[in-house]
Parts: structure tokens; sequence; C-alpha cells
């Protein structure tokens, strides 16, 4: 499983499917997202942010995480994952409009 830090992917990874979240641990919700992505034979790919936004958002908060980010990683290959995209959640990235994050991202 390959982890990037940024946008740059090389180009076998740009026909796959990308789920966006959190993924602080895998619940059946995402197992069955995982799950219909592979009957699709494309590569399944999880674009995921670091710290969370909650965190982010909120300073006071300093771990409200359920799995570190290594275990994150583990469970992820665990079910299949082929990539990640692991994006800093900073104040830039935050004010990404809903459209320009479709379009762009």
């Amino acid at each position: 499983m390959k982890i990037f830090n940024n946008f740059i992917i090389p180009k076998r990874y740009k026909r796959s499917s990308l789920a966006v979240g959190n993924f602080d641990g895998v619940h059946t919700g995402h197992q069955k997202v995982f799950k219909h992505a592979k009957k699709n034979k494309s590569k399944l790919g999880i674009l995921t942010f670091s710290p969370l936004p909650v965190m982010f958002f909120n300073k006071k908060i300093k771990n409200y995480r359920l799995t570190s980010e290594e275990e994150k990683f583990q469970l992820l290959k665990k079910f299949g994952t082929d990539f990640i995209v692991n994006i800093k959640f900073n104040k830039n990235f935050s004010k990404i409009s809903a459209e320009n994050f479709i379009k762009n991202i």
C-alpha cells in the first residue's frame, strides 16, 4: 500500500475509487464501501486528513482519535486499500469550497 502526502499521485491510480473521510477505525459502513469498490475491479484509495478536522477547528481537543495514524493505515491496508492520500488539514485546506474540492481535488 502506498501513502501520498499530497495530490500528486501516479497515473496508475487516476481511475481509482476514492473514499473520503477520517477513517478513524473501519466500521461496517466503511467495509461495504470498500467491497463495492473492489467489485468494480478498480483500485481503492482513501483520502484522509491529519489532524482530524474536528481537532483543527477545536484546539481544546488534543486527541479525538480512536486509533493512531499508524493503526489507521494498518487497518485500511487489512481491508484492501491500495493507496492513501493523507492530507495535512490546515487553514488553507479548510477554506476550499465544496465546488472547488470536487472539481480540482
